[in-house]
């Protein structure tokens, strides 16, 4: 009995952390994508084909510093998070 819940717990563990980590790579995915000069940082300009992006920019440069990092848009993406679909 213990070894089938044992193997429920661990199989719903790895489901999500495959799951999470799938989401990660997408997000990485989108930001490689939006970095077009890859930089490492998403500028206003690279944005303005991505309306919500390109709305929410100066909300998303947390620190003001003119560009977005991977922390940043990570954020961005929590907050906003169907940007994509604009």
């Amino acid at each position: 009995m213990y070894k089938h819940i044992t193997v429920m717990v661990v199989v719903a563990c790895l489901t999500t952390l495959a799951h999470a980590g799938g989401q990660d790579s997408q997000q990485q995915m989108r930001f490689k994508d939006l970095d077009q000069n890859n930089n490492g940082y998403i500028s206003q300009y690279e944005a303005r084909d991505k309306h919500r992006v390109f709305y929410y920019y100066p909300k998303a440069d947390k620190n003001s510093d003119g560009h977005l990092d991977m922390s940043e848009f990570s954020a961005f993406e929590v907050e906003v998070p169907d940007y994509g679909e604009k």
